[in-house]
């Protein structure tokens, strides 16, 4: 499809019409391609709040519905800048998609390398990169786009490697373990590390950190990314082994969450050989419940950083197996959602069958509970939202129990 002013006008005015409509008139339309138009489209309403900057420009092509669906959100590259070596110079992304990490990772720096082995993503790619290089003033880097299976070019010596790996089947069902991804970056790795001295892989944020880790050789950082609460990527970074000190077993978890108003973050060290791991859960179980209750960030969650929590936080943990925390002072800068306490209720039917009375409406959760949330939520009866919260969780010394929260922090 010839990319013009007429198709991108045409896109621009029909930005918000009904796509199934468009391609039933596309008789009425005889100089502009409607399935091309509709793709480009329905991929931009997908890219309106996931990349804000390249949905304002109406000179991108955007690269259709699937790798739109599929690129990183518009946090998370710029964030992935900040993550590569200081000294880098030069970065190949040996999976281009719709080049948005190359793109933004690549700020500043001499030299990126685009590779993709779909030919009409390398044609955006080309399009987009000369648009995005004349409109944002700064240093632009040198980009050259590289069309052909990465597994099958040569791999350029540069400071940083980048790839994205497919996490889909042939039969269109999702794929978890690194190993099965396309290309399969366990079986490469030692081929790119030789390129490179940064060597940096986007995995399913459903992947097991351990499992994934456990693959891979000298992991120096692994990158845990949420947005508004709902983790999107995991970014696994290696270095060769003649680059640093890095030892196996041991490397720093970075759990962040980017909210419009302002991001979580929370670090730690992870030590596959700490003989002390779990040395705070024995001490630091509440007997009761304090003043104040926490969540901790999906981040921080899908981590398993709940030891680290307790060893940076005056907090305690509810349960050995329940990762709600409580204290009786107000930690006010808690990585997570914070709760006051308004009551709590013991789990028992004659409590469940008065509460909808009580408790109208409530945003209902629960961990190491003998209900899940929906269940309990049929078993009282009380209507989802509003502003009380209602949490199901057990306490060692005392059992379920039903916890009545109002929320005091925006997350």
């Amino acid at each position: 499809m010839e990319w013009n002013s007429e198709i991108r006008q045409f896109i621009t005015d029909h930005l918000s019409d009904d796509t199934v409509r468009l391609l039933l008139s596309a008789h009425r339309y005889p100089t502009i391609d409607i399935p091309f138009a509709v793709d480009q489209i329905e991929a931009r309403r997908r890219l309106r709040n996931k990349l804000p900057e390249w949905y304002a420009e109406p000179d991108l092509i955007m690269g259709g519905r699937v790798p739109a669906e599929q690129c990183s959100s518009e946090s998370t590259a710029r964030y992935k800048r900040s993550i590569i070596l200081p000294d880098a110079r030069s970065l190949c992304d040996m999976t281009g998609g719709m080049g948005v990490d190359l793109w933004y990772m690549s700020r500043n720096l001499d030299l990126a390398v685009y590779t993709e082995c779909q030919p009409h993503l390398c044609a955006a790619a080309r399009h987009n990169f000369a648009v995005l290089s004349a409109k944002f003033e700064g240093r632009n880097p040198r980009i050259e786009v590289r069309e052909g299976i990465s597994t099958e070019l040569p791999i350029p010596d540069v400071d940083v490697i980048y790839l994205d790996p497919a996490r889909r089947s042939n039969d269109g069902g999702r794929i978890f373990e690194i190993s099965d991804c396309q290309p399969d970056v366990v079986a490469w790795q030692d081929d790119l590390l030789a390129h490179c001295r940064q060597l940096i892989t986007k995995v399913s944020p459903m992947a097991d950190i351990s499992r994934t880790v456990a693959r891979l050789r000298r992991v120096s950082d692994v990158y845990v990314l949420s947005v508004k609460g709902e983790c999107k990527e995991l970014l696994v970074s290696q270095c060769p082994d003649d680059s640093s000190s890095v030892q196996e077993g041991r490397y720093s978890i970075h759990c962040l969450d980017f909210y419009p108003e302002r991001t979580i973050e929370f670090h730690f060290e992870h030590r596959s050989d700490d003989a002390a791991s779990g040395r705070h859960r024995s001490d630091r179980i509440a007997e009761g419940l304090g003043t104040w209750f926490y969540e901790p960030d999906v981040s921080i969650m899908k981590a398993q950083g709940f030891d680290a929590l307790l060893g940076a936080y005056d907090v305690q943990m509810l349960d050995r197996d329940c990762h709600y925390f409580t204290s009786s002072t107000l930690i006010a800068d808690f990585p997570g959602r914070i709760f006051a306490i308004d009551e709590q209720l013991a789990f028992a039917s004659h409590n469940l069958k008065m509460l909808r009375a009580r408790i109208p409406q409530a945003n209902i959760a629960v961990r190491n509970f003998p209900l899940t949330a929906d269940a309990l939520r049929r078993r009282t009866g009380i209507r989802d939202g509003g502003e009380v919260y209602l949490f199901g969780a057990t306490l060692v010394a005392v059992g379920p129990v039903l916890i009545r929260c109002h929320k005091i922090n925006s997350v």
